[in-house]
């Protein structure tokens, strides 16, 4: 073969390579230009930006057919590239739409050098993983409802004893470093003479006045407390950035809510109440044994003082 046939055989195999690329390529595959504007476009990008031709392209950038926070985000990408020579791999774009649908791509730009080994553009490639996202966002929701199904009681709809741990184990780290003297409340309480309400309503009624009781409890906190059931009849509520006082006040005021709203079991209103004890943290003190001891002997003091009161 002689030196012309040669180079000749290695310009059709590039033509070749070349023209399978852009026809049959499934990524997306494009060359721009130093103002990001198309020189180059492969039938994949066309088809994704509504055009028939590659050729229809050149001369048009991405503000001709994205909006313009996305555009911006791919100029920055390109402009950076031109200036340090380097490449930037797997970025994960996300397009919506007009009709608020999303659609993922995972994009890496390179620089584009001329003959002469300076840069006078880009290039890159993109790869269209909507559907491969998707099927992560739907994993990720999946996990973060079965981690919160994992700490929700079922029945109440408050958080469950675990978590009433994990809770107290985590704000007694917090406030034990605070140096603002704040500190926060445990509130225990459990339903007066459930056993009666039990053996006179039956079971399933019996789980109507614990529902109604957590529901009470959840009207009668601020948003940044936290409610949970940890037990058959026993609640658990804990106020942060409270003072004594304060925690008595909102303490009482369930109390009192629980014995003025009546429940409804088989069509009449029927009166249930609560005990409840109410115990500091103590930064001195970190100990949530001590401090769930401490709530349980005043919630034992309610009940031998006539129930349905708190004490602190």
């Amino acid at each position: 073969m002689s030196e012309r046939s040669f180079w000749e055989e290695m310009q059709i195999n590039d033509m070749l390579v070349i023209d399978t690329i852009r026809k049959y390529g499934r990524d997306t595959i494009y060359f721009k230009d130093k103002d990001s504007k198309f020189i180059w476009n492969n039938y994949m990008h066309a088809n994704q930006l509504g055009v028939i031709k590659p050729d229809e392209l050149v001369g048009k950038s991405d503000y001709d057919f994205f909006p313009k926070e996305f555009a911006d985000k791919a100029r920055a990408i390109e402009l950076e590239v031109m200036r340090t020579g380097k490449p930037v791999l797997n970025v994960e774009e996300e397009l919506v739409d007009d009709e608020e649908n999303a659609r993922y791509y995972l994009a890496s730009k390179y620089p584009l050098y001329d003959v002469n080994n300076e840069i006078v553009g880009t290039w890159g490639i993109s790869r269209d993983i909507t559907e491969q996202k998707k099927l992560e966002l739907e994993l990720e929701r999946s996990y973060h409802k079965m981690e919160l199904l994992a700490r929700v009681d079922d029945l109440s709809g408050l958080y469950n004893r675990r978590y009433f741990y994990e809770t107290l184990e985590k704000y007694a780290s917090l406030y034990q470093k605070r140096t603002d003297g704040s500190t926060f409340a445990l509130l225990v309480a459990d339903v007066d003479d459930i056993t009666t309400v039990n053996d006179m309503f039956g079971q399933q009624n019996g789980d109507i006045v614990l529902r109604s009781i957590a529901e009470q409890c959840m009207a009668n906190v601020r948003t940044e407390d936290t409610c949970f059931r940890t037990g058959g009849d026993e609640f658990a509520i804990v106020l942060l950035d409270t003072d004594k006082v304060s925690a008595v006040g909102m303490a009482k005021k369930l109390v009192e809510a629980i014995a003025n709203e009546p429940i409804i079991i088989d069509g009449k209103r029927e009166r249930v109440t609560i005990s409840a004890g109410l115990a500091m943290f103590d930064p001195e003190d970190p100990d949530i044994s001590d401090l769930l001891s401490k709530a349980e002997r005043k919630l034992n003091k309610s009940k031998r003082e006539g129930k349905n009161k708190v004490s602190f």
